[in-house]
């Protein structure tokens, strides 16, 4: 048995040896090498080869390990010395946007040669060894239909905001069914644990299973998935990333127990009925460490060798009481990462969104139970996050003792598209408070876990910002903001100056816990939202569309994304007040049905609005769900699974659930064709005009119909004079709600300067 162990260590060494890209020493010449041109690459893709720069890998890393960079430039070139690729690449984006030169977002990206590249050479350390990014659930709500291209740009985009630790948990699937079909269970037993694309994150965390949520994921699936992970391992590892790739938490097909001795329990979950549970291996059966072991054996045998894996086992569900329990789960999921890989001084990473969200379940001593034998340095919690539970939540961990972790933000739940969080909090207060604390402990990493990401720009620049500042540095807000309009807008003119200040004062003053509107949760159509950005939010952005003309001249398509979103936001607002009074009006049929159209009008300008923007449409997510297809049935289904994750979410949908509409996505075709005749359907029911609507019917017709839209109104004319028209629009229903006997103004598709250019 000892001369077995022996034969497998010595075969795990020399393979990973062999899988050295995975692994290399960052000083060797070979690996400076590529780090160094595939920063070259990102920059070059960014400026699309117009700038000379120069990218040297020949600064060293500080005592802790952490990255900083030095960039100078002459009239016609541009040196950047770093610590690493990723330090390399955030130190060009900051000199370019020193020069308000560029800006590189989700909705598009701005560059243009500096007028004046001279620069004195400036430096910057980070003040964090890791630099982390994704929340697992992201691959559910953001990632899960993203092709190679998709995944290169937000590669480049990690680089350029200096992010080193991404979540990769692409591959997975056909990895376990390896493993599962090794040990006994045939692919049936199999394909009904599974489930969709989209659902695959509480798959993985063990809150669900069945495939009534549009599983199972079929060969094509993984066989597209394979190579897809290999291509992001490639390009995350050449620039000296450090992916978070994943492990065993434990969950099991139910299937399993006939195959294999080992008791299972079903593991249930807070958000949905118990009826789709998932199954668990007791942590004491030989088997939770068998699977687990096989499992990365496998992973890296297909993809190389890593340091750091994920593994989570209490996501949101109950906690065990026993401490010896919880050693238990944390000394089998350790033992089985480290018998797994080759890694020398592999390291579990968990989620610490359990730690926070069920802080009152946890306690210091239960997370030292959970961690009792395992050495600091071989384990990493995730905290998530400053905005949810109790203040400095870190600190009743005692800094996690001793272990290392990760300070990162959640900004965004389900990619909801409501703009909120406090801007001062996220530039200075939340790492102020850290460095302050006398019990920040092992505090390693820095980064940002979002559910939904391809939203709220401006706030996720800021988060990034702050891990690259100096421990004792501050963000002054004000030149902060100018440096934003500039490097994105390409102008910082009193009006954007009055518009981002509004946007601090208004809805980036304080964090909305789960913002939307009343109209975007089923029945609730009440104008109880708490999606409201009150008052001064209303007039900032009438004052800024004052001068149409003005606006017309210097509007670039990043500002007109912007003022899409901000419309989007002002016009949705109104039809939540306007929805809230047509209830008032049971005794005014008449002037309750004339405002209905009016509102069912309004909404179909507002799907219009959104149809412009190169992110907010349905059609653009459900065609990345079709394209990761071969069969028509399987596009078909990736199709409902896309929209069901943004609507009603649930497997089998027959009545209200906490996660239904919790995604609260403003797109093009959600609101034309789901919010939109749900909202008027409702309150003509409600008022008497319908004899019965059957909300459940049709949220799940719709779902069925993925991924046929109905056609959206089209735009032919100037779209700054359109939002503008929209506002007023949105204004003069708004002023008919308050006097529903007095006549309202007409539609800007009704206007007949406008008439001929629209295609219904």
């Amino acid at each position: 048995m000892k001369t077995m162990h022996c034969i497998r260590d010595i075969a795990f060494l020399l393979f990973w040896v062999c899988s050295a890209p995975a692994v290399v020493a960052e000083d060797t010449p070979t690996e400076k090498s590529r780090q160094e041109q595939a920063a070259l690459a990102v920059i070059n893709r960014f400026t699309d080869g117009q700038m000379k720069v120069k990218v040297a890998l020949s600064l060293e890393k500080d005592a802790k390990n952490c990255d900083r960079y030095a960039y100078s430039a002459t009239s016609d070139e541009l040196t950047v010395e770093a610590s690493s690729a990723v330090a390399a690449c955030r130190g060009f984006y900051d000199y370019i946007r020193s020069k308000h030169a560029g800006y590189c977002g989700w909705s598009g990206s701005r560059f243009q040669m500096p007028e004046d590249m001279t620069q004195d050479t400036v430096t910057m350390l980070s003040q964090f060894r890791d630099h982390q990014y994704f929340n697992v659930v992201t691959y559910g709500y953001s990632l899960p239909y993203w092709d190679e291209s998709r995944w290169d740009q937000e590669i480049d985009w990690m680089a350029l905001h200096g992010i080193d630790m991404p979540l990769m948990l692409v591959g997975a699937e056909q990895i376990y069914r390896e493993v599962f079909y090794e040990m006994g269970l045939s692919k049936a037993e199999v394909d009904e644990w599974e489930v969709g694309p989209a659902h695959l994150p509480w798959f993985r965390m063990g809150n669900l299973a069945g495939n009534t949520f549009d599983g199972p994921l079929g060969e094509e699936w993984n066989r597209r998935q394979r190579a897809l992970a290999h291509h992001l391992l490639d390009r995350m590892r050449a620039l000296g990333m450090k992916p978070v790739c994943p492990a065993f938490g434990g969950f099991v097909p139910k299937a399993f127990t006939r195959h294999h001795n080992g008791t299972t329990e079903s593991t249930g979950w807070n958000w949905i009925p118990a009826d789709c549970p998932n199954y668990r291996l007791n942590p004491g059966s030989t088997a939770f460490v068998e699977v687990g072991r096989r499992f990365l054996q496998k992973w890296e045998q297909e993809f190389g060798v890593s340091k750091y894996y994920l593994s989570d086992s209490f996501n949101e569900m109950e906690i065990p009481s026993s401490t010896a329990t919880l050693t238990q789960y944390g000394d089998s999921i350790f033992k089985s990462i480290t018998e797994g890989s080759a890694h020398p001084e592999v390291v579990w990473v968990t989620q610490g969104w359990t730690f926070v969200y069920q802080s009152a379940s946890w306690g210091n001593e239960k997370f030292k139970a959970l961690t009792r034998n395992i050495p600091d340095h071989r384990f990493m919690a995730l905290y998530m996050s400053p905005e949810y539970g109790p203040d400095k939540c870190w600190e009743q961990y005692k800094g996690f003792d001793g272990k290392e972790w990760c300070y990162t933000m959640l900004p965004n739940m389900g990619g909801k598209s409501f703009r909120t969080g406090n801007f001062s909090h996220y530039a200075n207060t939340y790492l102020t408070n850290l460095y302050a604390s006398s019990v920040r402990g092992n505090c390693t990493g820095y980064g940002i876990t979002p559910e939904g990401i391809e939203n709220n720009e401006m706030l996720y620049e800021l988060i990034c910002d702050a891990g690259w500042t100096p421990q004792n540095g501050i963000i002054d807000l004000n030149k902060w903001l100018k440096q934003y309009a500039c490097c994105r807008y390409g102008q910082y003119t009193d009006a954007e100056d009055a518009l981002l200040h509004m946007l601090c004062n208004t809805v980036y003053s304080t964090y909305i816990d789960h913002p939307r509107y009343g109209w975007q949760t089923g029945t609730n159509i009440t104008g109880t939202g708490n999606a409201l950005p009150g008052d001064s939010f209303y007039q900032g952005l009438e004052k800024f569309f004052s001068d149409t003309e003005a606006l017309k001249r210097r509007c670039s398509p990043l500002l007109e994304a912007e003022l899409i979103e901000l419309v989007a936001l002002y016009v949705s607002g109104y039809v939540e007040k306007i929805s809230a009074k047509v209830l008032t009006l049971a005794d005014k049929p008449e002037a309750a049905g004339r405002l209905i159209d009016e509102l069912d009008d309004l909404m179909t300008d507002l799907d219009a609005a959104l149809e412009l923007h190169p992110l907010c449409r349905l059609q653009r997510w459900e065609e990345m769900a079709v394209e990761m297809a071969e069969t028509d049935s399987v596009k078909k289904r990736n199709a409902r699974n896309a929209r069901r994750i943004v609507t009603v979410w649930y497997g089998h949908h027959t009545y209200d659930e906490p996660v239904q509409d919790y995604a609260a996505r403003l797109w093009s075709g959600l609101v034309r064709d789901f919010y939109r005749p749900r909202l008027v359907n409702t309150l003509k029911q409600r008022l008497g005009m319908l004899d019965s609507f059957d909300h459940i019917a049709f949220e799940n017709a719709f779902v069925a119909a993925a991924p046929v839209l109905s056609e959206a109104r089209a735009v032919e004319g100037d779209h700054i004079e359109f939002l503008s028209a929209l506002i007023q629009r949105a204004k003069s229903v708004g002023a008919m709600a308050e006097r529903p006997d007095a006549p309202a103004g007409k539609s800007f598709f009704q206007s007949e300067s406008v008439q001929q250019q629209i295609n219904h």
